[in-house]
Order: C-alpha cells, then structure tokens, then sequence
C-alpha cells in the first residue's frame, strides 16, 4: 500500500538545501559588507563616507590616554633610611656646634664688650663650625648663623637645640616629600611662635637650622610610577573616544589622512581586493546555525506539512527572494528588507506556525546588511506576525487589503514608537516611517501577487485560494448544484468525509475537502447519464454497455478540461482525474458479461470498462477516492447502520487495495485504519434518527 520516497527525491532535497545554503551564505555576505572606496592617504576623496558602525578613535583615544598618563606625578615611597640619617645628621649637627662652643672663651662681667680679641676668636668659632658642619655634614651654614650659635648663651642655645630637634623628630615622623618638607615647617614654626613666651627672636635661627637640616624622607619608586601611569593610560584605553554609526568621516573633496586613511581600514571602507575570509566565516556560522533550527522544525513539527520536493522548493524560494532584494535595498534602507512576503506567502501555504519560525530565520539572516539595526528586528518581527495573522484569517479575496493595511500601518506605527524612544527628529522619523511602512505594503502585495504563479511552478494551492473555491458562490460548483444537484448533494457528502479522514491522519484536510466538491464537476458534460441526477427514464437502458461505459468511464477527463477552463489549481485538477484511478466499472462490465453469456454479443474486453487515469498520488487524492466510493456504495445500497456501514468499507477498501489503487498514496495500515473510523464517525451522525413531531397540527414545533 505504501510508497516510500525513493533515493532520488532524497537526493534532489539535499542537492536543493545545499545550494539554498551557499546562495544564502554568499547573498548575506555580499549584502552586509559595506561599499568600499578606492582611496589612498593623500588622495582627494570624490565621496561623502559616514561611519557604517561605531568605531573607536585610536588616534584621539591613544593621545588621550598618553597625557593621561604623563599626568601621573612620580610615586614616591617613605625612607627609613633618609629619617635615621636626617636625625643622625641634626645629632651632629649639635655635637659640632657644642664642642666648638666649648672652646670659646666666655666674655666675664669686667671685660668691655667690645673688646676686640674676643669679638676675634668668636669670628673665628663660627669659621670652625662651618668648616666642620662642611666637613662633616656636607653642610653650608651662613657665616652669621654659624657667629650666632657661637655667640648665644648657654641656655638660649639649649632652648634652640631642643626646638630643633623635637620639630625635626616630628617632621621626620611624617612622610614628606620637597614640598611638604616646606609646609611642615612652616606649619611647625608657626606653631612655635605663637607659643614662644621668651627668645623669641630665636624663631629665625631654628627655621633656617630645620631647613639646612631635614631632607625630604620619600624616594623615587620607579615601578610604582611605571605602573600607575600604564593604568591611567589603559583606563582611557579601556573607555575610548568613540566615532558613532553615521558620524560623516570624509567630506566630498575633504584630503584622507593618515590618520583617516587607517580609520577607513578598520571600518573595511578601503577597496583592498581582498575576500574577508573571517567574515563570511562568521556569516556561514550564522546560516548554518539558522539552517540547523530549520531543519530541526521541519522535520520534528511539519513533517506531514511539508513533504515533497515541491513543498521544499516552494518554502526556499519564500525566503530567497527577500533575502535576495535585501541585497540590494538593506544597505541605504534598514527598514526595507520585504520580510513580510515570506510571512504572507508561508501563511499561506504552510501554517501560521511554520510562518512564524521562517520569519524570524529570515529576519534574522537580513540583521547583518542593516548593520544590526535594532529597530528592524522588531518592526520586522511584529510586522510578520500581524502578516501571518491577518493572512492566516482572511476568508474572501476582498479581504486580501486587510493584510496590506495592517501589516503597512502596524510597521508605520512600530517605528513611529522607537523614533520617539530613540530621541530621533522628525526628519528621520517620518524617512523611516514612510520606509517601513511601503515596504510592508509591497511586500505583502508582491506575495499575494506570486501565488498564482507558485501555484503554477510547484502545482500546489494556498489554504486562501481553497477557501475561494470552496463559496459556494463559486460559478462552477453553482452550476453543479443546479444542473447536476444529486452529484452536487454527493459532492457535499464526500467532502465531509473527505474532511473527517484528512483531519484524523494529520493530512491537508481544506484540501481534501475542496478537491471532494469538485472531483465530479465532469459529469456537467452530460449529467443526466449518471443515476443520482435522473428522474424518470434511464437513458443507459437505451445504449450499450460500451457506450454507457465510454460516458461515464469518461467524467475524470471531462472534469480536467472544466476544471482548466475555470484555472482550478494543479492539485484540485489532480484530484479530480485520480479519483478513479485505474478501477473497473463493474456495473457495465457485468451487463456485457451477461450479453455475451446470453448469445447477444460477444465477450467484452475488461480494459474497455476500465478508467483510464492515474492511481492517486497523493494521501489527500486518495481520501477523496475511498470518500468517492464509500458514499456511492452507501447510497446505492441503502445501509443504515453503523455493523453493516463498516462492513462494507472495509470490504471497498480492501478492494482498492487489491486493484493497486493506494500503492503511491503514501498511505500506511495505520492510516487506512484511521480513515474508516473516521468515515464510520461521520457515518455515526447521518444515522442519527431525529426526533418525529405529530402530524396534529395543533401541536406546534418549539421555536428557538
């Protein structure tokens, strides 16, 4: 009963994935990189080139952080070292100046003070601690300030030496540096003085012994600065000065710099002919990754949707040709990619669900040639998804201005709202706005526009175009009901079984259901042959049973040419010259049988009461050829009831199975089985007895 796919469907399907895989990889990579200019540094630019992403500025950012860092002051570290020899070094200081005072001779009472050997050997004291704190100390005290420790009485001079040195223990205490050696003392001395009570001209003297004496006590740590210079250099590194997407980098006649020059290379604006092999590796990455999640899809959620090569054919050529538009359209105009015909036309075909996960793979795909635009990811998304709703509830074909209404004005809408949160100006805002929205309108009304064709490329139908053909304001089916109404009322009767069974196999049940109420339309050439349109006289008592087989054996042939007629699509038309398949006609095959037994004619060829069409090739094709039968068999045998129904559906069925006529159905055991519980549900229903009302007409009918 079923007919696996061969090898070489399989083989065409991967041999069409693996060219939708480069086409796309190639049409991403070559949409997304940036136009290139061919300049050198030095050339006068003919071009106005503006920044294609945010970029940071080396040269700006490396001066930057360069004065940063010269901006650091050299650390410098306390010196034990430098405290014990600046206190070492006033110790000294001291003893110096007190051994040389023990060698001056003291002036007494008697003596004139200006006497003059005196006033000599002072003068020369102070000589000798000069010399000596020179000598010593590497120190050079003033003449006068040496004269006046020579000179000073002894416990003025204990007073000085014990300043000194308790202010230096204290400044040395700290850790300063030159300028904070200064402070110090001053800070101290100005201290002292307001505390002074006696010798207070000595403030003048102790100030210049601290400042001969006390040495800044830090030293240079040349790692230290080193580091703290490389950090404020890296800081500034790290939070550079940016160039912003869109920012004007050469104006028209503007001369390209070196700086310019190598700005440009980064942002791969310079023609250097050269493939960006790590780009389109990343771009493949992409696709692949993308490609992958489809599969993944198809296979585990529309594994019973999307089937053939046809289906697959359909579904790439959905998404290569907005992406193939973006191309050319996504580089000036981030709001243009025409998204939305993928949604529209997936919709339409394959489910709102399968149009939803397209949509964003494809809106996906286009993100790099509009430079990662935010904006167009969700305009784009929100915009699909009012497409594949709208598209998904339309039910007449006046109705198709809903989808192109909605889906222009919600993406006009969308980008009006993030122009505002974006602080955008008007200018811009209404530039986008106008973008966006005309292309959600072409979009939608190029997919509509296609259907027919992608009707006639892959012989398939959209669920809007059955929905069409299944008013039934439709002229053809009118004219069944009116000229043929027993096939019409057996057409409505096939459908819902048709209907039953596609549903309960996971099957293209609006298909089913079409393809049942126009599988008969061939019986208009002559509807007064076939037994459910007689009233009165048989025509057939009248002819042969090959003339009587020619006209009915002849009814799928006529449908196609009516069905041509009125541009039924490719899969209803099949439908309608499968139905049959290649069966006998028994009823007429048996009259003959029955002439030749009798001497009246002779034996009849079984082929010439036979259908000449197709077997089914389709699960939907042979619902409605299994539908077709039942019914006719229902009908003809009057069964009522549900014992006697499923004999008899398991008997035709087992029948088609052994004339071969489900051997490319792609149908299963499982399947059949499931078809005729579900005829037998539908059959559970017309069995129904409705309640009988008395003939009295007194008693009057309930009213709702």
């Amino acid at each position: 009963m079923i007919k696996r796919n061969p090898k070489a469907r399989r083989l065409l399907i991967a041999l069409m994935a693996i060219v939708l895989v480069i086409t796309l990889m190639l049409a991403v990579y070559w949409g997304s990189i940036p136009e290139k200019y061919s300049l050198q540094a030095g050339d006068a630019s003919p071009y106005d080139i503006f920044a294609t992403r945010s970029i940071r500025n080396k040269t700006e950012t490396d001066l930057r952080a360069l004065n940063a860092a010269a901006s650091i002051q050299d650390v410098m570290l306390r010196s034990e070292q430098i405290t014990t020899n600046v206190k070492a070094d006033v110790a000294t200081f001291f003893n110096v100046v007190t051994a040389a005072r023990e060698d001056t001779p003291q002036p007494t009472p008697s003596e004139a003070p200006d006497v003059t050997p005196v006033a000599t050997d002072m003068t020369q004291i102070a000589e000798q601690i000069v010399l000596e704190l020179n000598n010593q100390l590497g120190l050079i005290m003033s003449q006068s300030d040496a004269l006046i420790y020579a000179t000073v009485e002894d416990d003025r001079y204990s007073s000085i030496r014990g300043h000194v040195v308790s202010i230096s223990n204290l400044i040395m205490a700290e850790t300063v540096d030159t300028a904070g050696l200064m402070t110090q003392i001053s800070e101290r001395m100005e201290d002292l003085e307001s505390t002074l009570t006696y010798y207070q001209e000595d403030s003048g003297i102790i100030r210049r012994t601290l400042e001969l004496l006390l040495k800044p006590n830090v030293v240079f740590d040349e790692v230290a600065t080193e580091n703290a210079r490389q950090a404020a250099y890296d800081k500034v590194q790290n939070n550079p000065i940016m160039i912003e997407k869109g920012s004007r980098l050469v104006t028209s006649g503007d001369i390209i710099t070196d700086e310019i020059y190598l700005l440009l290379l980064d942002l791969d604006l310079i023609d250097t002919g050269e493939f960006d092999y790590s780009y389109f590796a990343g771009i493949a990455l992409l696709i692949l990754i993308l490609l992958a999640g489809i599969s993944f899809y198809l296979r585990h959620y529309e594994k019973e949707t999307i089937r053939t090569v046809s289906d697959f054919a359909a579904l790439s050529l959905a998404l290569i040709i907005p992406l193939l538009v973006s191309v050319y359209t996504a580089r000036e105009a981030p709001l243009s990619p025409p998204v939305y015909f993928t949604a529209v036309l997936i919709t339409s075909y394959f489910g709102f669900r399968a149009a939803i996960i397209m949509s964003l793979a494809l809106t996906t795909a286009i993100l790099p040639m509009t430079n990662f635009d935010p904006t167009f990811m969700v305009v784009a998304l929100f915009g699909c998804l009012i497409a594949a709703i709208f598209t998904r509830g339309i039910i007449r074909k006046d109705n198709y201005a809903y989808i192109i209404i909605m889906t222009a004005g919600t993406n006009f809408l969308m980008t009006v709202a993030y122009g505002l949160m974006e602080k955008q100006s008007w200018a811009d805002v209404s530039l986008d706005c106008g973008i966006a929205a005309l292309s959600g309108a072409l979009a939608v009304i190029a997919a509509i526009g296609i259907m027919p064709l992608f009707e006639m490329l892959f012989n398939s139908v959209s669920p809007m175009r059955l929905i069409e053909l299944s008013q039934p304001g439709h002229p053809l089916l009118r004219r069944l009901f009116v000229e043929a109404p027993g096939s019409s009322q057996h057409s409505m009767m096939v459908a819902n079984l048709a209907d039953a069974a596609a549903v309960a196999i996971g099957a293209n049940a609006l298909l089913a259901r079409v393809g049942a109420y126009y599988h008969d339309i061939g019986k208009l050439e002559n509807p007064i042959m076939f037994t459910e349109n007689q009233e009165g006289e048989n025509p057939h008592d009248y002819m042969s049973p090959e003339q009587s087989a020619e006209m009915i054996l002849g009814h799928p042939d006529a449908g196609v040419r009516i069905g041509r007629r009125y541009r039924l699509p490719g899969p209803i038309l099949k439908i309608i010259n499968e139905h049959h398949g290649s069966t006998e006609h028994a009823y007429f095959y048996h009259k003959a049988k029955k002439g030749a037994e009798d001497g009246q004619r002779q034996s009849p060829d079984p082929e010439d009461f036979k259908y000449a069409c197709p077997v089914p090739s389709s699960r939907e094709s042979a619902i409605v050829m299994l539908a077709d039968t039942i019914e006719a068999a229902m009908r003809s045998t009057g069964t009522n009831n549900l014992d006697d129904a499923e004999k008899l559906i398991r008997r035709l069925i087992k029948g088609k199975n052994d004339q071969d006529q489900l051997i490319n159905s792609d149908l299963s055991f499982h399947d059949v089985e499931l078809i005729i519980q579900a005829f037998l549900q539908v059959y559970t229903g017309h069995f129904h007895e409705r309640v009988k009302y008395p003939d009295d007409r007194s008693v009057r009918q309930p009213t709702a």
